[in-house]
């Protein structure tokens, strides 16, 4: 529950305990939303150095389509990670506005038709390592098919995807508990890694996304090199760790449930319904922080100049006033496409096209592969809290 303090101005009246980096909490976090909405829809927390809260779709939507208001360029994410400003995400028009129409350029419906063969060899060639012993983690799928498809188009060996996540997942977990050193310490091992790489394309383009981005041009100049391994750190990070937990949360929903599988056996069309649903119920990033450019207010509260905000998208996409029922998955909802899982606003991710193809692809090669597919304890899911979410221990037999 969203726990209440005595007021004594409006972050205190409005203070409550966040309760997200809680395993339990993290793995149902319903009731954590619907109370926040409810009872304290603007809440204040003093967890990470103080931010405000958003939960409800309006309140959320509204905000994100605000950058004059509710600026990006102090950076992204509650915890604040100590790493230098990410191009693109990381900033306000108009710089943002310059670097975002190339991105946009890279994850155009056709790359995406091009990109479908490969994802779906990297699909069909785990799922074939899981096949023989009638048992696995999906996990392993959901965890393993993001980062080397990022790797895949920006040109990065094999050899270091393992190691790519790691290091994020340990940049990630060092700033929940407050070690912003150690959490600056492992971003910095990956941007030195993509400094090295940038240099190397600058002097021996190989026709991948690290080669487009060394010889990036904004206004009529190649961007510095310090931009361009920028924007690699952003791909990196953004194609990997929310898809993986997309990918988790449509599989966990998807097979907890016999009727759910069974009907998107019948009908493959279905599987892009499938992975809306997934994508607002399951959201795989919970929020994404702002900051206030100056004194606004929201629901009658102020929140002060310089005051950090979530948006808590996870929320929003349960907000019982856009969604009937929000607290269950259903493939014959009509608006699962409203919800704001990749954001709204001059932000909303980039790289949406191509969770969605990782996300259907899987979905429908576990399908046609393990059609009798079932999770062992479909109510035990270890679902731990990074700033989205990362599904674990999906142990599965079929």
């Amino acid at each position: 529950m969203a726990e209440t303090v005595a007021p004594a101005d409006d972050a205190q009246a409005h203070s409550i305990r966040f309760r997200l980096t809680e395993p339990e909490v993290a793995k149902d976090p319903g009731e954590f939303f619907a109370d926040l909405r409810s009872k304290c829809p603007v809440a204040h927390s003093d967890s990470f150095d103080g931010f405000w809260i958003l939960s409800r779709y309006q309140d959320v939507f509204d905000a994100a389509l605000k950058p004059q208001i509710f600026s990006s360029a102090s950076g992204m994410t509650i915890p604040v990670i100590p790493q230098p400003p990410v191009i693109c995400i990381e900033q306000d028009d108009p710089e943002h506005r310059k670097y975002r129409r190339p991105l946009q350029g890279w994850f155009t419906a056709k790359r995406m038709q091009e990109l479908e063969p490969e994802v779906r060899r990297i699909v069909t060639t785990l799922i074939d390592e899981m096949v023989d012993h009638r048992k696995g983690d999906l996990a392993a799928i959901a965890a393993a098919v993001p980062p080397m498809v990022i790797a895949l188009i920006l040109g990065l060996p094999e050899k270091d995807w393992d190691w790519f996540r790691e290091r994020e997942a340990t940049t990630l977990r060092l700033a929940q508990v407050g070690d912003k050193e150690g959490a600056g310490a492992a971003a910095n091992d990956v941007l030195r890694y993509l400094s090295d790489r940038i240099e190397e394309r600058r002097a021996d383009p190989q026709g991948d996304m690290l080669s487009d981005l060394a010889a990036l041009v904004i206004d009529g100049e190649v961007i510095p090199h310090k931009d361009a391994v920028s924007l690699a750190f952003l791909l990196l990070g953004a194609g990997h760790e929310t898809t993986v937990g997309g990918i988790g949360g449509l599989l966990y929903r998807v097979f907890q449930d016999s009727e759910v599988r069974d009907q998107l056996i019948e009908d493959a069309s279905l599987v892009s319904v499938a992975v809306e649903e997934a994508l607002r119920i399951e959201t795989p990033l919970f929020g994404l922080g702002r900051m206030a450019k100056h004194d606004s207010t929201v629901d009658d509260v102020t929140i002060p100049e310089g005051d950090r905000v979530m948006l808590m998208w996870g929320s929003a996409n349960r907000d019982p006033d856009v969604f009937d029922n929000p607290e269950d998955f259903r493939l014959d909802r009509e608006n699962s496409e409203k919800h704001i899982a990749f954001g709204a606003g001059i932000h909303r991710c980039v790289g949406a096209p191509l969770a969605r193809l990782e996300m259907q692809i899987v979905l429908e090669e576990v399908l046609l592969r393990m059609p009798a597919l079932r999770l062992t304890n479909p109510s035990d899911v270890n679902v731990v809290w990074t700033v989205g979410r990362e599904f674990q221990d999906l142990d599965s037999t079929w």
